[in-house]
């Protein structure tokens, strides 16, 4: 279970409570425009995250994407959002990896980069005559992370991704991907979801369906996303 500041006192700045009794509002929403340039080179201070997420070996946000027959492959649709809005390179030192057929999209897909000097990995999964795929972006450890990529932006992303794709819902992991929910049962769908995973990506109308007390971090306002972390 990730850690919000919000436990300690403080309302993430994306939503508070309301006096009378309503559940959440937003307050700021992320942009919508290109992602600000960013010094490829070290980081003056360290990043302003407002969560800590306990990951030991890998920070994974994933997403469930529909599929349907004759649409581009997911990976490289992928690597042109990153490679366009946070400056990602293909990382030397790392070789790509590719499981399945021979022609159409690979049954899964992985293609190592470096973003702000971080390596992570986009990994795409589709599975064949499946109508749904996943979408991951695979990241160090949050304390690697964090030092490196501030927190906004690895939301935009993940909110440019998700809009790009449509995805459905998502989660927020220690190297889990988000598998294939049943999306006829949201309910247990949630629940589970949640039960696995550090967090979920959620849309409004699956809130519900969470743990009691369960409430937005942050809405992803492109993609209309909720993302829980409790």
């Amino acid at each position: 279970m990730a850690v919000s500041l919000r436990r300690a006192g403080r309302v993430p700045q994306a939503y508070r409570a309301a006096a009378d009794g309503e559940s959440w509002r937003p307050l700021t929403q992320l942009s919508g425009s290109r992602l600000p340039a960013m010094d490829q080179g070290p980081l003056a201070g360290p990043p302003d995250w407002r969560c800590c997420l306990p990951t030991s070996d890998e920070t994974t946000i994933s997403l469930s994407c529909p599929l349907e027959p004759g649409q581009p492959w997911l990976a490289g649709r992928a690597l042109d959002i990153l490679r366009h809005e946070t400056f990602a390179q293909s990382d030397p030192d790392r070789d790509r990896y590719a499981i399945g057929r021979r022609r159409g999209a690979p049954l899964m897909l992985g293609e190592p980069l470096l973003w702000n000097g971080v390596p992570c990995i986009v990994e795409a999964v589709e599975p064949d005559g499946g109508s749904a795929g996943e979408l991951t972006l695979r990241l160090p450890p949050w304390s690697e992370l964090a030092a490196k990529i501030p927190e906004e932006r690895v939301w935009a992303v993940t909110d440019q991704l998700a809009r790009e794709f449509t995805a459905s819902c998502g989660v927020v992991s220690d190297g889990r991907a988000v598998g294939y929910p049943d999306l006829a049962e949201p309910r247990l769908t949630a629940q589970r979801l949640q039960r696995l995973h550090l967090g979920v990506l959620v849309p409004p109308t699956w809130l519900e369906f969470l743990r009691l007390g369960s409430t937005p971090y942050q809405e992803l306002p492109h993609s209309r996303l909720l993302v829980v972390l409790e």
